[in-house]
């Protein structure tokens, strides 16, 4: 059986995993979106349009909220 510290620490250490791969996540999308054209990234393809960027943040903005509303809801 589980301590309830224990279970609580687990809890904590998911959502800072959780918070860590987003902020990666969206870290990742604003590098590759929002540089600017005409600067060199180091990439040996083109970056993408801000717009299509902005639509990808909202849809894992979307996909983060069903996470938290099927946990809190879960709970």
């Amino acid at each position: 059986m589980m301590s309830e510290s224990m279970f609580v620490g687990m809890l904590v250490l998911f959502w800072l995993a959780e918070f860590a791969f987003g902020a990666i996540v969206i870290y990742w999308f604003v590098r590759q979106g929002f540089a600017d054209e005409g600067t060199a990234s180091g990439t040996d393809f083109p970056l993408e349009d801000s717009k299509l960027t902005k639509q990808s943040l909202g849809i894992w903005g979307l996909f983060f909220l069903a996470i938290v509303i099927g946990i809190v809801v879960g709970a």
